[in-house]
Order: C-alpha cells, then structure tokens, then sequence
C-alpha cells in the first residue's frame, strides 16, 4: 500500500477524458526492462508527486472507531534499479490486533513523458523484487493523465504474481482507483496532493490523509 477525502464523496466525480487524450496508449505494461534514457531523476506527476522529505500521516477507522494508523515518508537518498534514478517510500502500517507492523517500502520512477512506474518493491514481511531482476517486470503506478476505465498491472513476477489497477472514477481535481492484488483497495487520489485515501474492501477500514 501506498500513501491519498471520505469515499462516500467519490461518486460522479465527473465525465471521462476524451478518448483520444494523453494516456497509456503506446507504453508496454508491464516491462521486463525499462530504458533509463526515458526517464528523468525525479517524480513530479501531480497525482503522485514524491518530493524527498515529504511525509504523509493517515489515520485508519472501521466501522466509527479508530483502528490504528499509515505513515509514509520519500526517503531523502535516491536507489539504482535497472539504471534508473528510483524514488523510494517507505510506508509503515500500525493497525490494532495485528501481531505486528507492516512495513513496505515502494521505489518509483517517471519516465519523460510524466508517467510513474513502480520498479521495485520491500514487504517486511512480504515479498521483495526489483525489475529486471528475477525476471520481475516494472509495472504502472500512476499514467501522467489517467483516464476513466483505463486499467494495467502495477507489476509482474518470476511466480506469475501480479498487481493490477483500474480507473473507477475522475474529475479534474480527483481520480479514483481500484487496485487488485492480495487484498483489494480503493484509493483516491488529489491533484496537486496525492493518495488522500485508501479503503480495503476486505478488511473493511479506511485510511483518509490527516490534514
């Protein structure tokens, strides 16, 4: 899980882009080997702008009562994955009644035409692969302009496992997806702000982004 509220607002967020605009059109997802000459050495998507330092602070209810909360931080110090300058974000997960922390850190990279690719990936505990290693393959985080309906995979492993993501909902100002992979999630996300908010459909809580 990443770092973006109530969902309830999100219905009829607005109408979708045309279909001739700017989107995922053209880009392979997922990819086995991503071209650093594509890309550039930060991520300044407004959906999902990761400037280092930043800090974000969720606080996690279910059903009125608080359950615990996610913190998520850009580490100040950049990563090589597969020749690419990769932003990491380190995001830990405190919920009451599990036997321990979750913590997750998350390494993206954008390429030149503002799309946001997860590249690599530290569950603890979890999984951990980078692209273009162990035939893992760099997935889509976040497209420079996502479109309603639009959908791709986060990422591809050696194992056949993957993560997907769709667009539900838009509007100039918000976007709203639902990703599928152990568990499944709604997040939205603010232009200009980023993740304000993550429901899991399975457990039953939501994160919203303590202003």
């Amino acid at each position: 899980m990443l770092l973006l509220g109530g969902l309830s607002a999100c219905a009829g967020l607005g109408q979708p882009a045309p279909y001739d605009s700017p989107g995922i059109n053209g880009l392979e997802i997922p990819t086995p080997s991503p071209a650093p000459g594509d890309f550039v050495d930060t991520v300044d998507n407004p959906w999902l702008a990761l400037e280092p330092g930043a800090a974000w602070h969720y606080d996690v209810t279910e059903g009125g009562r608080t359950l615990g909360t996610i913190d998520a931080e850009v580490l100040d110090t950049t990563s090589d994955v597969a020749g690419l300058t990769a932003t990491a974000v380190r995001t830990v997960t405190d919920l009451d009644g599990d036997d321990r922390d979750v913590e997750e850190t998350r390494f993206y990279a954008q390429d030149d035409d503002g799309n946001v690719w997860l590249v690599g990936l530290d569950q603890l505990p979890g999984i951990s692969w980078r692209a273009g290693e162990g035939n893992a393959q760099a997935g889509l985080a976040m497209p420079a302009e996502p479109r309603l309906g639009d959908g791709w995979l986060t990422y591809r492993l050696a194992d056949l496992r993957e993560a997907s993501t769709t667009v539900e909902d838009q509007s100039r100002e918000m976007v709203q997806t639902r990703d599928e992979a152990d568990t499944s999630t709604r997040n939205v996300y603010e232009s200009g702000v980023g993740l304000v908010s993550v429901e899991d459909l399975d457990a039953g809580w939501q994160a919203v982004l303590d202003d």
